[in-house]
């Protein structure tokens, strides 16, 4: 009875020495207390990397703007142009080139 008791306790030492590490392995490596008898062997961080979850965006933001509003304007009238008459020479500018005294500014009038 003793034999196959070392042999059974032999047998399960080799299986926990040769198996790979499983998912409670993990979880008892990172923070919980594992208690086992023979060589502990550890291979690295089970997840090297934290995971986070995707970030939230939210819906997105509608604005509504009115088109905008054009006023249109009047057009600009025309600077008033005047006649320039001469009272010496009795005649209004071009015909006459030259005036002795100052011109004198004329509205102009339909004919």
């Amino acid at each position: 009875m003793k034999k196959s008791a070392l042999v059974s306790l032999l047998v399960l030492a080799v299986l926990l020495l040769t198996a790979a590490p499983s998912h409670a392995w993990r979880h008892f490596h990172h923070g919980g207390v594992f208690i086992g008898v023979g060589p502990s062997f550890w291979w690295g961080p089970s997840y090297p990397y934290a995971w986070y979850p995707p970030p939230y965006y939210g819906p997105p933001t509608v604005v509504i703007e009115e088109p905008p509003t054009y006023i249109e304007q009047p057009a600009p009238t025309p600077p008033q142009a005047y006649w320039h008459y001469c009272p010496s020479a009795g005649g209004y500018y071009p015909t006459v080139q030259t005036c002795p005294e100052a011109w004198i500014k004329v509205p102009p009038r339909a004919e």
